[in-house]
């Protein structure tokens, strides 16, 4: 059973306890209908699913500008993700726990060693962990060393996943989180999997992140720089 961090229940402001009860239940709901509404492209999808079926379970890497369309596509299927011990990260989880993906809560800041402890735990039993490379704080589409790492204690390999809106609004976050406008088309696509590194020494973590990193943003700069389709 994946564990979590228990959070005081006076740790936010009344107004924030409000937001809490009902915004994530209506964005989750809304965002469900937006989606629908778009025209969804698959991209090397036989790298995620090769890596299934030979190794039973993976982890997929994400950029955080990307975490809404990520999350909403992958609802319904019993996966698990990381988010922060922040009121945005709250926001996060219930929003996650209404499209029924679970949440490991803690940061590279806050909580880290207990979420990764969460992470690799319920590695065992889900088939994919999702971990947005660049949370909580950035800078954007740099990765942290927490893949790195929860790829060596975990033995899994790491399958990069980027999702492109053709048509979008992007918020003034310090991601650009992405919002795709009704009726767009959205582009998912997997590059080949990158194994994980044969033990957590720092030097073997490094590897693996830059690794991650690297053919990440090289599938952005593949979808980014093609003619825009709406």
């Amino acid at each position: 059973m994946l564990q979590s961090i228990n959070l005081p229940p006076n740790r936010f402001s009344p107004g924030q306890r409000i937001q809490l009860a009902v915004l994530p239940w209506l964005m989750a709901k809304t965002y469900i209908l937006l989606q629908r509404s778009c025209t969804l492209e698959m991209r090397g999808e036989a790298h995620y699913e090769n890596v299934l079926k030979n190794n039973g379970h993976c982890l997929v890497a994400i950029w955080h500008e990307s975490m809404v369309m990520a999350c909403c596509h992958n609802r319904n299927r019993g996966y698990v993700g990381l988010s922060s011990l922040s009121f945005d990260g709250e926001f996060a989880a219930r929003v996650l726990k209404h499209w029924h993906i679970r949440a490991a809560r803690g940061s590279s800041s806050r909580g880290g060693h207990e979420a990764l402890a969460a992470l690799v735990e319920a590695s065992k039993t889900t088939p994919v962990s999702g971990f947005t490379l660049d949370g909580p704080k950035g800078p954007p589409r740099v990765a942290k060393p927490g893949i790195g790492v929860l790829a060596a204690r975990t033995q899994l390999p790491v399958v990069p996943n980027a999702f492109v809106a053709c048509n979008s609004w992007r918020l003034h976050t310090w991601d650009r989180l992405v919002i795709q406008k009704p009726f767009s088309r959205i582009i998912c696509a997997y590059a080949p999997p990158i194994p994980p590194p044969s033990n957590d020494s720092p030097e073997e973590v490094e590897r693996t992140r830059l690794a991650v990193e690297q053919s990440l943003n090289a599938l952005y700069a593949e979808i980014e720089g093609e003619p825009v389709i709406k």
